[in-house]
């Protein structure tokens, strides 16, 4: 037997007595970890992720194997010991997704060039973190010196490397010990596999039983989360809820919860996203679709929640009575910290009799797996940002004897070594973004046209700010992005110019994409986020930058933020993110002349644009949204002696809405450019003010808005109301 099978074995035979997970690196040249690759293949039930290594020409393995980019086809599945082929690609988000899909008494055999070399290695996922024209061999080395270091660091991980002689050598493995606390002893009822999960099942059915009683539900990867979804599913349709809805962000995210649905339901005809017996239902909704249900008489179970925008979630709260929301903590295709400090203020808000429940036993591996702590550590799925209260108190005494945060422009290759810096920034991306994922991590780390700036009160990192570089486009492709035919990689402010509002004069200028801003949940509103903008500002225009700019999900906050920074919107999306259900916004700053001249000529487009889009691809947009996208655009006339009659004989003589319709649309435009944000927000609350708007602004029918419960007459008589209170404002102004 050769001497990787013999250390194979000798290693999983130690992961299945202690029913935990266990990580062997196979390191060395190509060749080498070729011939360990065949000798790898004599073993049962083996999994390869990448492709095939080559061996004097010949494929080394024949077991079966899966691109790194296909295991989104695995989500929800278990598989046993899997060779992850490091010299194909190592990415972070596949190495996380294959770590959590292993089960209990398995190995991950990770198959890698010499680690002595390994970061100089031209890593075939280079190519995914540069832009154009970059090429894979600028990209930078630290992530995987960071791996490296970490793996020869780790006490349970076993590394068989080509210039060592291991042969024959017995590795002693350290007992890993369980605390009292994780071995959960007590038996659970059936069919729950573990009492978390028995008292997540009961969590969810005693909050709905008293109905606008919220359930939320966290856990790591592996403590059986979506399957108690599916248990709670199952024993609601057998209840009196004919309509159990689950939503996610794809259906593969809740493939387990029906999965286990049907496992106890099997008289339910089955098939993808649908189950049913009668008139009872259990059926998948895209978190869009589920906004557009009833909600009374319905429940609704939300899975991966951290993944839906907060402002989506809020809304189905206010829809559904029962509905329960789980979300994984430390996931591999994003995050839950950022979902629990963000959502955790609305379910105060709304509906303050929510609780919640942590999922700490896990179901597939022991309590306490070396792997799973591993993978923490490599991927920072535990990054944390620095504590609350810490800050806090740094702050207040910086505040009280006058010291400034300090900003400053890190040096990466300084980061990799300095890890409270590394854990406090990211964790911090993590807090501010739902969708930070591990692959996020090797992009900070190594793509050649990031800068990334650092706001620390004494020393803790409070807030940061992420920017690409971009543009100038290459003159030879301007046609051809123009046109639609080229899209190079990176460059998504020039490219979106370019191709999507038409201006090849973008293409020729330097722009930095403000990728992330993100300050500490703490001290934001201390203007600190501004404070960092203006110091990204000064660099930028030091630099010979014309623009900057980002690219975000609109909403009507974060259009206020840029607004206040001075940046002006140029661009709206005409499609809707099917996640956020939101449009995707541009907005740019102007640094040189050309670049104000560009700037001006596109804002005013955008201004002549949405009038006319407002009733056709926008007609769905938030009205406070609408207010502010027009409130700062530039007025473009004043009421004259004839509009004001008008006004008047709407509003005390009867006139009609049809005949007055574009002087009330002056109206409405004058006012959103002259009404202070303390009273527009006054209106804002008024519901009659949000009917006129959608009725004049977005051109809604009557009919429905007659939907809304109120029949023609009543909704002219508070038109007239509500139009009366905007000439004062406006007269006043």
């Amino acid at each position: 037997m050769a001497v990787i099978e013999s250390l194979f074995t000798r290693l999983q035979n130690d992961a299945e007595q202690h029913n935990h997970r266990r990580l062997l690196v196979v390191s060395g040249s190509k060749e080498w970890c070729g011939i360990q690759a065949q000798h790898l293949n004599n073993l049962p039930d083996l999994l390869w992720i990448g492709e095939s290594l080559s061996l004097q020409g010949k494929a080394s393995q024949t077991s079966p194997y899966i691109n790194a980019s296909d295991l989104h086809l695995l989500l929800g599945q278990t598989v046993s010991s899997v060779v992850f082929n490091a010299w194909d690609g190592f990415n972070p988000n596949s190495f996380g997704q294959i770590a959590g899909a292993l089960a209990g008494g398995s190995l991950l055999v990770l198959v890698c060039p010499d680690l002595d070399g390994w970061p100089e290695y031209d890593d075939p996922e280079h190519k995914s973190i540069v832009a154009y024209p970059y090429q894979s061999s600028d990209a930078g080395r630290r992530f995987i010196s960071r791996v490296v270091m970490l793996l020869e660091d780790d006490a349970y991980t076993v590394i068989y490397r080509e210039k060592n002689t291991l042969a024959g050598v017995e590795i002693e493995l350290p007992e890993v010990l369980i605390s009292d606390e994780m071995r959960g002893d007590d038996e659970p009822i059936l069919p729950n596999k573990t009492v978390d999960q028995q008292h997540a099942v009961e969590l969810i059915l005693s909050q709905f039983r008293r109905g606008r009683r919220p359930a939320v539900l966290t856990a790591d990867r592996g403590r059986g989360k979506s399957a108690a979804l599916g248990i709670a599913a199952a024993q609601l349709s057998g209840l009196d809820y004919k309509q159990v809805l689950i939503t996610a962000p794809d259906y593969a995210a809740v493939d387990e919860v029906f999965s286990r649905a049907h496992q106890l339901l099997p008289d339910y005809q089955y098939s993808k996203g649908l189950m049913q017996n009668g008139d009872h239902q259990i059926r998948f909704l895209e978190p869009e679709l589920a906004l557009r249900e009833l909600g009374e008489g319905q429940v609704l179970l939300v899975d991966e929640a951290a993944a839906i925008p907060v402002p989506i979630l809020s809304k189905l709260l206010q829809r559904f009575p029962r509905i329960a929301f789980a979300s994984t903590i430390h996931g591999y295709e994003g995050t839950g910290q950022g979902f629990s400090v963000r959502f955790k203020k609305v379910l105060d808000r709304d509906a303050p009799n929510w609780k919640n429940l942590h999922l700490q036993q896990p179901i597939r591996w022991s309590a306490q797996d070396p792997l799973e702590s591993l993978t923490f550590q490599l991927l920072l799925l535990n990054a944390q940002a620095v504590d609350k209260h810490v800050l806090l108190d740094a702050y207040s005494a910086e505040q009280t004897r006058n010291i400034q945060p300090v900003i400053e422009k890190i040096d990466r290759d300084l980061l990799i070594e300095d890890y409270d810096t590394l854990g406090q920034l990211f964790g911090l991306l993590v807090l501010a973004h739902y969708r930070t994922s591990p692959g996020d991590l090797r992009v900070l780390l190594d793509s050649p046209n990031l800068h990334i700036w650092l706001l620390k009160i004494d020393n803790n990192v409070a807030g940061a700010v992420l920017v690409a570089e971009e543009g100038p486009l290459p003159a030879e492709l301007v046609d051809d992005i123009w046109s639609g035919k080229r899209r190079p990689r990176g460059h998504l402010l020039p490219q979106t110019l370019v191709c999507q509002e038409g201006a090849k004069a973008a293409a020729h200028l330097r722009a930095g994409r403000i990728m992330r801003v993100a300050i500490h949940p703490v001290l934001q509103r201390e203007q600190l986020g501004s404070t960092l903008l203006s110091a990204v500002q000064r660099y930028a225009k030091a630099e010979g930058w014309d623009y900057l700019g980002a690219s975000f999900a609109a909403s009507t906050d974060l259009m206020g933020y840029w607004q206040s920074n001075g940046f002006e919107t140029v661009r709206l999306g005409t499609a809707k993110d099917s996640v956020s259900g939101s449009h995707a916004a541009v907005v740019i700053v102007a640094l040189s002349a050309e670049a104000k001249a560009l700037q001006e000529h596109l804002r005013q487009r955008f201004l002549e644009q949405i009038n006319y889009r407002l009733s056709d691809d926008l007609i769905d947009l938030d009205i406070p949204l609408v207010c502010r996208l027009l409130q700062h655009g530039e007025g473009p006339f004043e009421l004259t002696t004839h509009d004001w009659s008008d006004l008047d004989a709407f509003c005390y003589h009867n006139r009609s809405y049809e005949s007055c319709a574009y002087i009330l649309h002056k109206l409405l435009l004058l006012f959103l450019k002259k009404v202070a944000e303390n009273r527009l927000q006054i209106f804002l609350q008024n519901n009659d003010f949000r009917l006129l708007m959608e009725r004049n602004m977005q051109q809604r029918s009557w009919a429905l808005l007659e939907k809304r419960g109120q029949g023609r007459k009543q909704l002219m008589r508070q038109f007239r109301e509500v139009v009366l209170r905007i000439m004062a404002v406006v007269k006043e102004n």
